[in-house]
């Protein structure tokens, strides 16, 4: 039988759970369904930490699966896609996993790039819950990225058939009839979805967008190709900021702001394609060797993908600052990344000569000089 709060979370209703599940926990500070059921809560309210504290509380054996669960989503939505992964696989190596630990294992790998592992673990999401519409979504979006567009469409079409009021299914079929030059028959889909869901913000937006003249042509090709492709990530669009991007450089518009350009295209994709943000840092390091802003992009990037590319972002970092030693951005970069791999003194010494290269009235200054205090005390024993 299904517990009352998990069956209200199931409908909805959200302020009824959250009335309930406190009354509950005041009166018994360890229920573990009010725990739970508060941690989802504050989970659909992007309080992450919150859930966590929560969760921490659930002690019982019975209940780990669950706090499993949550612990993966609540790394799902702090963008840790790497320890998602970790507590996914967990739990799909148990016997009889849910559906929700295949879905989640499947956006956290295709976070990560991995599209073909992403796209079976939605396709085992989808087996054992067919009638969940997200669970089709996914799915559809893992093909699409995979390059089946057919395939991808039937997923589509079967999560609006499931729930019509589901309005990512209206933005997929939307953004393969654009692919397809069929724009007129993409703003009438989501005009479709506007019925269905007329207070739906991201539905308004995505047909807004399409309602944008192109650019009138009159700058050189070049910068009109920069901020048509500007415009369309300002409207986080994109997969078509990436198409444009990929489309004029095969044409011959080349820069390396074209190229950067087309790194955050590929970081704005939902989820984002990072092994494509990496590949198009490194071609713009090819492009233009002697600028250091690729470098710092793609050591920055690098970092945030773990320890084992320290030593390469380092690397990068430390060609940027050697390209531009004026720059203090070059400076706190590889501080940072010296901290990082708790290369306490070199981090030290550059934070220094960073401070000291900046007047007091640097908007940079303040930050550079509590980075350096803050190191100065960690490498003291």
């Amino acid at each position: 039988m299904t517990h009352p709060l998990r069956q209200w979370l199931e409908e909805g209703r959200i302020q009824e759970v959250r009335e309930a599940a406190t009354h509950r926990l005041a009166q018994h500070p360890e229920d573990e369904e009010a725990l739970i059921a508060l941690a989802r809560v504050a989970l659909l309210d992007g309080r992450t930490e919150q859930a966590e504290q929560l969760v921490s509380r659930v002690k019982s054996e019975a209940a780990q699966g669950e706090v499993g669960l949550l612990r993966a989503a609540a790394a799902i939505q702090s963008k840790d896609f790497a320890a998602a992964r970790e507590h996914y696989q967990g739990l799909v190596r148990q016997p009889s996993p849910p559906a929700e630990a295949w879905h989640g294992l499947g956006v956290a790998l295709l976070a990560l790039g991995d599209i073909p592992a992403a796209r079976e673990a939605h396709e085992k999401a989808v087996a054992l819950k067919p009638q969940q519409a997200g669970f089709h979504f996914e799915l559809g979006l893992a093909l699409s990225l995979e390059n089946r567009p057919r395939a991808a469409v039937r997923q589509w079409v079967q999560c609006l058939r499931l729930d019509p009021r589901e309005t990512r299914g209206y933005w997929g079929l939307a953004q393969v009839l654009r692919q397809h030059r069929k724009p007129r028959w993409a703003q009438r889909l989501l005009e479709a979805g506007q019925k269905q869901v007329p207070q739906s913000e991201f539905l308004r937006q995505a047909w807004a967008a399409g309602q944008e003249p192109a650019p009138k042509g009159t700058e050189a090709p070049e910068e009109a190709l920069f901020h048509e492709i500007a415009r369309l990530l300002r409207l986080k669009r994109g997969r078509e900021a990436l198409q444009r991007v990929r489309e004029g450089w095969a044409q011959g518009t080349r820069s390396l702001p074209l190229k950067l350009l087309e790194a955050e295209a590929c970081e704005l994709l939902h989820p984002p394609d990072m092994p494509g943000v990496i590949h198009a840092y490194e071609e713009a390091i090819a492009f233009a060797p002697q600028h250091w802003e690729p470098y710092t992009r793609l050591g920055v990037c690098l970092l945030k993908q773990g320890h084992r590319h320290e030593p390469r972002a380092i690397e990068l970092l430390e060609t940027a600052r050697r390209l531009e030693p004026a720059k203090p951005e070059t400076g706190l970069n590889l501080v940072l990344a010296y901290i990082k791999a708790q290369r306490l003194d070199e981090a030290f010494a550059l934070a220094k000569q960073v401070v000291e290269g900046l007047t007091s009235a640097h908007p940079l200054h303040p930050q550079a000089t509590r980075l350096m205090e803050d190191v100065d005390r960690a490498r003291k024993p």
